[in-house]
């Protein structure tokens, strides 16, 4: 239970901090076409088959994710090395070949999410730019990068970790 509690406030944190600029800029800007073309672009971008979306991967071994700071990432997220520890967690999800089948279709789902979120901020980040909003365009940006970019690095590299893993069992 306390480990629940703890990576859920992790991801309410995150989830606030860096959907706050996105929100206030369409209140600002008010709701209009460009956010439903926005929305409905970035769910079909999202909804791609798994070989179509291989333009999406930031590096094609783990080492060049680490270089992007992966290990970073995942001290900071929900699950991740510090709350594991902070709850005394072994942080182990995957227990045998079918878990981590599971899993990886756990990993999907999330990069996905981020998928889809990242490209509705990048857009409206570009569209906030586009109507003068220069500080609300930084904004989302600099969010988009922390919520949505981070997060489908580290997915990456848990798909990776996870296939090779199966690999090694096979």
């Amino acid at each position: 239970m306390k480990t629940q509690f703890l990576n859920q406030l992790i991801n309410f944190f995150w989830m606030i901090l860096c959907c706050a600029p996105l929100l206030w800029y369409w209140l600002l800007a008010g709701w209009d076409v460009w956010a439903w073309i926005f929305n409905i672009a970035s769910c079909v971008i999202g909804l791609l088959p798994r070989p179509l979306l291989k333009w999406t991967q930031f590096a094609t071994t783990r080492r060049g994710l680490e270089k992007l700071g992966v290990k970073t990432f995942r001290k900071l997220t929900q699950n991740g090395d510090w709350a594991n520890a902070a709850t005394r967690n072994a942080g182990n999800t995957v227990g045998d070949l079918a878990g981590a089948k599971k899993y990886l279709s756990t990993v999907d789902m999330f990069e996905r999410f981020h998928l889809i979120c990242g490209f509705f901020f990048l857009l409206s980040g570009l569209h906030a730019f586009a109507f003068g909003y220069w500080v609300m365009g930084a904004l989302i940006l600099t969010a988009n990068l922390v919520f949505n970019v981070a997060a489908i690095i580290l997915q990456q590299y848990n798909r990776m970790r996870i296939e090779r893993l199966t690999r090694e069992v096979l």
